[in-house]
């Protein structure tokens, strides 16, 4: 019997640009995401927050390697916009998104 999976880890080279970056994911179930899009206090970053396991591959502005959130929590504070909205779109594509690796 297959399992459920309750974490999945895509390639996120398409965040920064940096070849074998990844990004794990803990997944999304239906209660959370009715109950992120009906509160009037949750944003996609309350939801990001909640949701990243970890990552490798990130650098900040001087080309340094960024924690990981499971060892820095407040470090998705200092990713850019644009980044948050690539992490966005690769965490609602799922474990069978294009850029899945498992």
């Amino acid at each position: 019997m297959p399992s459920r999976r309750s974490t999945f880890t895509v390639k996120a080279e398409s965040i920064q640009g940096n070849p074998g970056a990844e990004v794990t994911f803990r997944a999304l179930t239906i209660r959370e995401h009715r109950e992120w899009r009906e509160s009037e206090q949750s944003t996609d970053f309350d939801l990001l927050s909640s949701h990243i396991v970890s990552w490798r591959g990130f650098v900040d502005d001087d080309g340094n390697e960024m924690p990981s959130p499971e060892d820095e929590p407040g470090i998705l504070a200092d990713l850019y916009y644009h980044e948050q909205a690539e992490l966005l779109r690769l965490f609602f594509q799922g474990p069978d998104g294009a850029s899945a690796k498992n």
